[in-house]
């Protein structure tokens, strides 16, 4: 299990929504899609070395990150260095898809 599989909780928007099960279910979608799209970008910015991009787009998740209780996650993209992209970015994507797995358990 990945440190954001053990800290995932989906208490904070599963209150907001309540019995509306519809719109829960659309939020996890969107929220799949957000999270898959900005994985790409970050593997784009990796594989080009772009610190400006990865930076934008780990701004673009972060809030979400926080807000789904993926805090370690959202710390090691927060704390990537330029220098530490090739050796850190495979266990970075690793807790991605411990992020994703959980996000498609909501789906059941």
């Amino acid at each position: 299990m990945s440190k954001t599989e053990a800290e995932f909780d989906a208490g904070y928007f599963k209150n907001l929504f309540g019995e509306a099960t519809v719109e829960w279910h659309e939020f996890i979608a969107v929220s799949i899609r957000t999270f898959s799209e900005g994985r790409v970008k970050l593997n784009r910015a990796v594989s080009e070395k772009d610190m400006d991009a990865f930076s934008d787009s780990r701004h673009g998740i972060g809030p979400s990150l926080q807000q789904w209780g993926a805090l370690s996650l959202e710390r090691s993209l927060r704390e990537l260095t330029l220098d530490q992209l090739d050796g850190n970015w495979p266990n970075i994507e690793l807790e991605f898809e411990g992020l994703m797995a959980e996000l498609e358990k909501l789906k059941a």
